[in-house]
């Protein structure tokens, strides 16, 4: 940058002044004479202190553009609205006609009449002010092109480019637009006659009303016609345009936001009214009404500042609008930024920039989320820091339809702890939110893709009784004893049954046939990763344990609602993970389009593996009806419980919208089953069927993948049937058939004694290869030659159980019982029976059947 002469002659003693008012008077009176002559000023330069100032200063003879806010944009009921506005100078550029009839006018009448009439500097003017100086006199001497010289210069030089340090653009050449000095008169003069040989009166007068300073962050007559009286400047009454225009004189004193300053303006007002009348802009008539009008608060309509996320026009978009902004201030995955070079470029641009950035959100729908939340999650809970979010994704792409949380979003240090907070639930700190939580059972939908992926079936049937279990890790085995929540037990499950119950030794034993580590990958590919970023399996993550056996059923590392509504998207859209997208399109203020991030979709999981995942989640869903939503859409689930009930989710999806809801604890560990009982527990159903409503009715669902068939099986194989085989004939049966078989206790039975009474698992059951069988031996006390066909009672109810029996001719008294714990469908009904259906004997024969109970042992009342 040039060099800059910092001589300054300000007023001051008389003598000082006669020499300042001299040296001012011949530079000006060469100034002005260029309006006519320009090449006059140019050849008589000299080494004079003034003509130093004149010669150096750099060329500023161009309007340039002026900040202007940005806008953020959603989506209601298909219309793009905005939900909030980012500005350093809150300012919309309009043109000459959007301004008005009156703002115009009442500009030139109050700070420039002759405006029409000089070459940018008005030499009447230049005089009276200078002979004020020494007399003591006051009047202006700037035009109104001079004006906006100098709003154009404090606009370029004291742009902050540093938030930290509040570092300026031009600290010098910003010092001294605010010093009253004759060298920085002459230099606007100069500017302001390049200006006027640029560029029309009528441009020149556009520039300034868009540029002028209306006080408290209030720049341009649009905004400042918004905030003062809640209309368009196109709209203003002669008495409201006179008002705003008195303020550029100085904003701090005569703005309209105090009453201290109503009786100030109003004179001012007054004497721009005089003007305006004066030179015939408007009749007695208009004159008399506007300062009859007093500047009071019946007078104004102010409107609250819209700046930031804080103030959001839908309360319930701000931790949205506060992902965005974080969006738009970070590094992308290739490390460049949308907005900047830096992320400080990147905030100045969203301040200053005139953006405007449409986004993803549905307002409607998160309304409706919000009003949720309120209602099952209330924000003043004292008995825990309590805490509920919730973030919904379109299937099909990614796109976030709906992010809120129970707290009302305030990020400055007034906000109230136990209503407000500036913390995003929904998200890692990455994008201005918090750790995370600990996913409980939520997180065992990875364990049950990594068992698909091996070639497991989800119908195979295992060990899930209680005992201590090692499992792989790439660090080295992990054993691990988990109990089941609300002590529910089995001795063998499915696969899809231990999904359905939730069963933490069932995962376990899944795990006992996979890898920890594989486990965490497979959730990264499917968008769950660590609250608190990088992956599962950083360094970090190992030193502080989490890589462990626990890891499987989600109690080690932390997870985010959005990390979970990304797998939920993933498993719906047939294994596609796509990136979450927050930014539809971002249009500078010329027009042009900004890049914002593009799709970034991959096949994460096959759409085999997708589609079983998606059968056992909806059965999870089906016999889970608290979880069920209403309306005929399919829908696919798994809650979520931490220990002792601190941290509760509901994640799931329909074939369009993917969820996760939290609830639990924000910090401590406050277990919610204790405060509340299971009304308390269950808040995350209530949140969960409740969102998912909203969401259908705006995205309908429709069916889900057919199961592939080969998957579902998997490597799994039926059980043969030996029971009435000797022990060695079943033995050779089964292990040539691969399994290992261990020869257990003698049972009372109906076969000849010294056979196989039946098996465990039983015939049929489809188990694992090397899956090792119990041989029961019968003890021959029930057997009798065969006489009559036993008949089917599998599936039955116990009562038409008996009835069957009756009907086939054996008495029903001779039904021997055994309760084993099952699902709800499946409670009271005849999980096994012995002898097989088919099986001939007297009518006083013996059948031993299992039915379906609460827990083992134990008749439900059926």
């Amino acid at each position: 940058m040039p060099a800059r002469s910092t001589a300054k002659h300000a007023p001051g003693s008389l003598l000082g002044s006669l020499l300042g008012l001299i040296g001012f008077s011949v530079v000006a009176g060469l100034l002005v004479s260029a309006t006519v002559t320009p090449a006059v000023a140019v050849a008589s330069s000299t080494a004079n202190s003034g003509l130093d100032i004149f010669e150096n200063l750099p060329e500023f003879a161009q309007i340039d553009e002026q900040s202007e806010v940005s806008t953020i944009y959603g989506t209601l009921d298909g219309n793009a609205v905005p939900i909030a506005e980012f500005y350093s100078q809150n300012r919309e550029i309009i043109t000459l006609a959007q301004a008005g009839q009156w703002a115009p006018l009442a500009a030139i009448a109050g700070e420039d009449r002759r405006f029409y009439d000089h070459g940018g500097v008005d030499a009447p003017s230049i005089a009276r002010a200078a002979l004020g100086q020494v007399t003591g006199g006051s009047g202006g001497a700037s035009s109104l092109t001079m004006q906006l010289v100098r709003q154009q210069i404090v606009e370029v030089a004291c742009q902050i480019v540093d938030p930290d340090t509040d570092e300026r653009m031009d600290p010098e050449l910003c010092a001294d637009q605010t010093t009253d000095s004759y060298g920085r008169k002459l230099q606007e003069m100069r500017f302001a006659i390049g200006l006027e040989q640029r560029y029309t009166k009528n441009e020149i007068l556009a520039a300034y009303l868009n540029i002028a300073n209306f006080g408290n962050a209030t720049y341009g007559i649009q905004a400042a016609a918004q905030r003062y009286f809640g209309v368009n400047a196109y709209e203003l009454t002669i008495a409201q345009a006179a008002s705003i225009m008195t303020i550029v004189q100085n904003p701090s004193t005569l703005n309209l936001f105090s009453p201290d300053n109503y009786e100030r303006n109003e004179v001012r007002r007054n004497y721009i009214v005089d003007a305006m009348l004066d030179v015939g802009y408007i009749t007695q008539e208009q004159h008399d009404e506007a300062v009859a009008t007093p500047v009071d608060d019946a007078f104004m309509n102010v409107q609250p500042a819209q700046n930031g996320c804080i103030a959001s026009y839908y309360g319930s978009t701000a931790f949205f609008c506060d992902y965005v902004t974080e969006l738009l201030q970070n590094p992308q995955a290739d490390g460049s930024y949308i907005l900047g070079g830096d992320r400080d470029a990147s905030t100045r641009t969203l301040a200053l920039g005139g953006m405007s950035i449409y986004t993803s959100i549905d307002v409607g729908l998160n309304e409706e989320v919000q009003g949720t939340l309120d209602e099952f999650v209330p924000n003043d809970e004292t008995r825990l820091e309590y805490g509920g979010a919730v973030t919904m994704l379109e299937v099909s792409t990614g796109r976030v339809l709906a992010m809120a949380q129970n707290k009302d979003y305030d990020d400055t240090e007034a906000h109230d702890p136990l209503t407000e907070t500036g913390i995003n639930f929904n998200v890692g700190p990455e994008y201005g939110g918090g750790n995370g939580f600990q996913p409980g059972s939520g997180f065992k939908i990875f364990t049950l893709a990594a068992w698909i992926q091996a070639g497991y079936s989800v119908n195979t049937s295992l060990d899930t009784s209680r005992r201590e279990r090692t499992v792989p890790t790439c660090i080295g085995p992990s054993r691990f004893d988990p109990q089941n929540n609300e002590g529910l037990n089995s001795s063998r499950s499915t696969v899809t049954d231990i999904f359905v119950n939730s069963l933490n030794t069932g995962t376990i034993e899944m795990g006992t046939r996979l890898d920890v580590c594989d486990v965490l990958r497979t959730a990264e590919s499917m968008g769950t990763t660590p609250a608190e970023g990088g992956s599962f399996l950083d360094q970090r993550y190992i030193d502080r344990g989490d890589i462990g056996a626990s890891a499987l059923i989600g109690g080690s590392t932390n997870v985010t609602p959005m990390g979970m509504a990304e797998a939920f998207q993933t498993i719906a859209n047939g294994g596609v993970h796509c990136e979450p997208i927050a930014i539809d399109r971002i249009v500078a203020r010329d027009g042009t389009e900004l890049q914002p991030p593009q799709q970034d979709c991959e096949q994460a999981i096959t759409p085999e593996v997708a589609s079983v995942m998606q059968f056992v989640l909806q059965e999870v869903t089906n016999r889970n009806p608290l979880n069920n939503p209403p309306g005929n859409a399919p829908v696919i689930s798994k809650t979520g419980t931490n220990d002792n009930v601190v941290q509760t989710w509901v994640n799931g999806a329909s074939s369009s919208v993917a969820t996760s809801v939290w609830v639990g604890n924000i910090r401590g560990q406050v277990g919610i089953f204790g405060l509340g009982g299971r009304a308390m527990w269950n808040v995350r159903s209530s949140v969960f069927t409740g969102v998912m409503a909203s969401a259908l009715e705006r995205y309908p669902g429709g069916q889900f993948l057919q199961p592939d068939a080969e998957t579902l099986q998997g490597n799994a194989i039926a059980l043969p049937n030996v029971a009435s085989m000797t022990p060695e004939e079943a033995r050779a049966t089964l292990e040539g058939a691969g399994f290992s078989v261990v020869v257990g206790a003698t049972v009372a039975g109906a076969q000849e004694a010294g056979r196989v009474e039946y098996t465990s698992p039983g015939a049929d059951s489809l188990v694992l290869p090397e899956t090792s069988v119990t041989l029961l031996i019968s003890d021959g006390s029930q057997f009798t030659p065969p006489d009559a066909a036993i008949p089917d009672l599998e599936g039955q109810s116990l009562s038409d159980a008996r009835s069957s029996m009756s009907s086939a001719g054996f008495d029903p008294a001779n039904l021997q019982i055994t309760w084993a714990q099952a699902g709800n469908g499946q409670r009271c009904q005849v999980l096994d029976q012995n002898p097989d259906p088919g099986t001939n004997g007297p009518a006083s024969s013996p059948v031993s059947i299992v039915v379906g109970s609460t827990r083992d042992g134990q008749d439900p009342g059926c």
